[in-house]
């Protein structure tokens, strides 16, 4: 069933998604370098612009979005990545524009919960969120995308030190500038703040109006895929559940027993699932609680899933190194690739149950 309030959020959402479009039209936001104070009172260390990495030898991304595999055209098709780090807890629900990303990756944080890194490029979300802080894991994907930009709302200085250092990416904090970010009316705090891609791309082409399009993670081949029939498959976190099941054409997504639904009433659904084991090493920072915050492996290799066209091929996933591509090959050792579209990838802990009927 769907979740409380998203009936009156939808209405909330549409008011506000129209004034952000319209604002985003008439007002750009003034340039701030990264040393200046923001107009909130902050300082604006965290928008940081660092030298882009080289775009690597792919297919033209005239010819294909490289995050989706999709014939591609417009102005969309050579702009950077944009990631955007999302609550995925009890407080953020119903979330907004997920259905819009290229790429969800759905990783470890303390507690045994998970947060949402959610990468946009070929379209955009009139309205993204709830926007949480960054997590060190955050630098290693984004180093995968070639950098990019990359929005959040807070961070302290451990948890940012590695995004800072191993991303390449332009970043932009909801504390270093709230202006950039809206506050969404009746939605608990922290789980109130949002904005759209319109925006967010916009201050990031301010900062960086030369970064190109991002690096292509996985290959993609809309040939049907030869593995074992699956209607579904579970990822039992710590103390989260996320449950993906076939629907005969693409996968639906229940959050905690519940079918995960967004504001605007759609469920969140994708066209390949990516489920690869990592290792937690300790990242040295608690959280209020004392609770150890984890940082998951996605350097080095482990088992892995990929669930397309309603079957399963088991693999192995592997990077050598921070600046090295990520290669997922089934059991024979072939690249295994998915169907062209949108894909969530699950970092299941080597602790977490993972099951397929």
């Amino acid at each position: 069933m769907p979740r409380p309030h998203h009936r009156s959020l939808t209405f909330l959402v549409t008011v506000i998604s129209s004034t952000l479009l319209a604002g985003c039209a008439t007002a750009p936001h003034q340039n701030r370098s990264a040393a200046q104070p923001s107009a909130s009172g902050h300082s604006s260390s965290d928008v940081t612009t660092l030298t882009p990495a080289p775009s690597p030898a792919v297919a033209s991304p005239l010819q294909v979005f490289p995050l989706t595999g999709m014939p591609a055209g417009g102005p969309n098709a050579t702009r950077p990545s944009l990631a955007i780090k999302v609550d995925n807890v009890a407080g953020s629900f119903p979330q907004a524009g997920l259905n819009n990303a290229d790429l969800v990756v759905d990783t470890p944080v303390e507690g045994g919960l998970t947060r949402l890194f959610v990468v946009f490029q070929s379209q955009d979300a009139a309205l993204v969120g709830p926007i949480r802080s960054a997590r060190p894991v955050d630098g290693d994907l984004l180093r995968l995308l070639g950098g990019g930009y990359f929005a959040y709302s807070g961070a302290n200085n451990l948890e940012i030190a590695p995004v800072k250092a191993n991303s390449t990416a332009v970043l932009m904090s909801f504390d270093a500038d709230n202006s950039l970010f809206i506050k969404l009316p009746g939605r608990p705090i922290p789980h109130e703040i949002f904005d759209s891609t319109t925006r967010l791309y916009a201050r990031g082409e301010q900062l960086a109006p030369t970064m190109g399009p991002p690096h292509q993670i996985f290959t993609y081949s809309p040939a049907p895929a030869a593995g074992t029939p699956t209607q579904e498959a579970v990822v039992r976190f710590a103390a989260a559940t996320a449950d993906w099941r076939w629907d005969g054409q693409r996968y639906l997504r229940w959050q905690d027993g519940r079918a995960d639904i967004l504001t605007d009433g759609s469920q969140v659904w994708a066209t390949d699932v990516v489920i690869l084991r990592v290792t937690l090493r300790d990242s040295g920072i608690r959280d209020v609680t004392g609770a150890v915050e984890p940082w998951p492996t996605v350097i080095g290799s482990g088992d892995c899933w990929v669930l397309r066209d309603g079957v399963r091929i088991a693999g192995r996933w592997s990077r050598s190194s921070l600046t090295a591509p990520m290669v997922i090959r089934d059991n024979a050792g072939r690249v295994i690739p998915l169907r062209p579209g949108r894909a969530w990838v699950e970092l299941a802990p080597t602790s977490a149950g993972v099951t397929f009927s």
